[in-house]
């Protein structure tokens, strides 16, 4: 082999080095590609014989949101704002005016050990069952739905429940929320894409 097809060679692959590191700089960084997303937070709706004040449960969702704004390992920060509305459709509207791409609406409300309801201002609804040995009289449920604001679609619904502990409320609210924020911000950092602005 002669000198002059050697040194070709090593150039070219240099060349090719050197494209490869200029290409992988070239991409944005992590913080660029980051996404925001902001989540309405309506008052819980008291459905339940507990005494909950539905701001103060609206503001301790919000204030575990914040605390999970960002993981290290998803592109989505999540950005909660507090609502005033309360039912669906005036609460899609105000979530909409504050730039939020999803809205949650959170229910207070008592479990039952088998087929029950739980009635309120809006009416009867069906009452979550709490499975296993749980006293459903000492328990305190949460029910949530994440909605898309603009589409009225239901992203994710579900029930948090929390054992009241010397007949404290407020905690066991406080750790029903504190569920209820995991579970929308592990859905939020799913690969959901928000509708345009």
């Amino acid at each position: 082999m002669d000198v002059d097809r050697l040194l070709c060679i090593v150039l070219s692959g240099a060349m090719v080095a050197g494209s490869a590191f200029a290409q992988s700089n070239d991409k944005p960084s992590t913080a660029d590609q980051k996404r925001t997303i902001r989540i309405g937070i309506s008052p819980t709706t008291n459905r339940s014989r507990r005494q909950v004040i539905p701001t103060w449960a609206r503001d301790q969702l919000v204030r575990e949101l914040q605390r999970l704004r960002a993981d290290r390992k998803s592109p989505i920060v999540l950005e909660a704002v507090p609502l005033e509305a309360t039912s669906q459709e005036s609460a899609s509207a105000e979530a909409e005016r504050k730039g939020c791409h999803y809205f949650v609406l959170t229910t207070l409300v008592d479990p039952s050990h088998g087929p029950g309801v739980s009635g309120g201002p809006d009416g009867v609804q069906r009452a979550p069952i709490i499975i296993g040995n749980a006293n459903s009289s000492q328990t305190l449920a949460i029910d949530f739905t994440v909605i898309e604001v603009g589409a009225s679609r239901s992203l994710n619904q579900g029930t948090a429940a929390a054992p009241v502990e010397e007949k404290n409320d407020v905690r066991a609210a406080d750790e029903a929320m504190r569920l209820v924020a995991h579970r929308v911000a592990s859905e939020l950092r799913q690969d959901h894409v928000p509708n345009p602005d």
